[in-house]
Parts: structure tokens; sequence; C-alpha cells
């Protein structure tokens, strides 16, 4: 699957009706435009640079998005929108072999993204060093119900970005607490994100955002991991 996601500021984040009314107006972009299983969702309190409504869209194709690209940009227009940050990549089995996993456990209410720019200067070693760390939080983390790190293909907003990290959670708390306050989240992944620290490759701001969702997000392989002690 081809994915598209879009963080949608508002020029008055404060501003419900027109929130309400960007919600519709895009879930009904993203439905004519055959999207697969659209979210379109006011983001909640304690994003980061997250944006005031959430878009993740998922196309059969690229060549598929591309065709339906004008309507969703259509939507995403106007005076009440102040700016918007986004990514395009590929969900599922990639071409790298990495995918999305998904553990067999409770339901997820709570998906989250995390937009990030690794810096150009950083080498294939580094590189691959910090997205072995990130892929190994859901080992140590199994307030993770599923995850996946993609590079990005198209970047739209104030940075470059280069990956996207999300994962689904059984609620708001899992997410702020278990995962966020995780000592292998802050003692040993936070160093690639820290300006005081020499291992620091992430550059800019990051865009932390989540929101509640219906049912799964994330497009995974067919198998299902058991327990919290595997990727």
């Amino acid at each position: 699957m081809y994915n598209v996601t879009r963080l949608v500021h508002l020029t008055d984040p404060d501003d419900e009706t027109t929130a309400a009314t960007l919600v519709r107006r895009l879930t009904a972009a993203a439905e004519s435009a055959g999207a697969r299983h659209p979210l379109v969702a006011r983001t909640l309190p304690g994003a980061r640079n997250g944006g005031d409504v959430l878009a993740h869209l998922q196309f059969r194709s690229e060549a598929d998005w591309t065709r339906h690209r004008a309507t969703l940009d259509a939507a995403t227009t106007g005076p009440a929108i102040r700016h918007i940050d986004g990514v395009e990549y590929l969900g599922g089995t990639q071409a790298d072999g990495r995918a999305g996993r998904r553990r067999d456990s409770h339901p997820p209410r709570v998906y989250r993204t995390l937009l990030l720019r690794v810096d150009a200067a950083a080498g294939p070693a580094e590189i691959r060093r910090f997205e072995h760390a990130t892929l190994q939080m859901p080992r140590h983390i199994p307030a993770i119900l599923a995850w996946q790190l993609s590079p990005v293909r198209q970047a739209v907003g104030t940075s470059r970005w280069t990956h996207v990290w999300e994962q689904e959670f059984a609620d708001v708390d899992a997410l702020l607490g278990p995962y966020m306050n995780h000592p292998v989240h802050w003692g040993h992944v936070d160093r690639w994100f820290d300006p005081e620290c020499p291992e620091r490759i992430v550059k800019d701001r990051v865009c932390h955002s989540f929101c509640v969702i219906p049912a799964p997000v994330i497009d995974t392989v067919p198998e299902i991991v058991q327990t919290g002690r595997q990727s």
C-alpha cells in the first residue's frame, strides 16, 4: 500500500467548527478518491508540531494516489489552513524487507505517527543503527500494539522528512506513560534525537501527532506477533 499522511495546522486551532468541517471535507474527499480505510481525525492534546487534524490514507499504488491527489489537495486548501506537514511512503512489506508488525492483543484505540529528518551527513551505518534501535523498542515496551518504521518517498512541510515511525496503542495513557517514560525510549533511543548527545542524527523539530482510531491503521504483514518479546 502507498501511504499518505497529512498533519493539518489550522489558522485558529481552537475553532472546533472549522476543525469538524475540515474532518468531514477530508473524509469525503478520501472516500471519493477510493482511499482504503481513510483515517481523518482531530489530534489529541499533547501532540507536538502534530497539527490539529490528522489524515492518514492508503492507496493501492503511488500511481493511484497521483491520479487522485488533486482532490485531496483541494480539500486542504483555504484560509482556515495555516500549514501542512506530510509524508508519502510504502506501507506493509517494503522493498528493503521491513514491514509493519502487530501483536495479538487488545484492539488499538490510538494511532501515533512521528515525522523526522535524519541528517544528510549521517552515514549508512549510522542510519542503520538508528533504525535498528528504534525497531527494538517493541521488544521491551508491550504497550506498543502495532508498529512500522518507513523511509519517506515524498515530504511536505517544514522539513525534508526522511522517516515516519508509527505505532498503535490501547489508549492515550499507554502512549504517554509506558511508551514515553520507558527507559529504553529515553535512555537508549533518545540519544539519536538529543542535541547534547554526540550520536544525534535526527535534525530539526519532529512532528509528534496522535488521534483516536475506530480500527487498526497500520498495514501489517499477515503473520501476527504473539508476545511482547518479539519484533
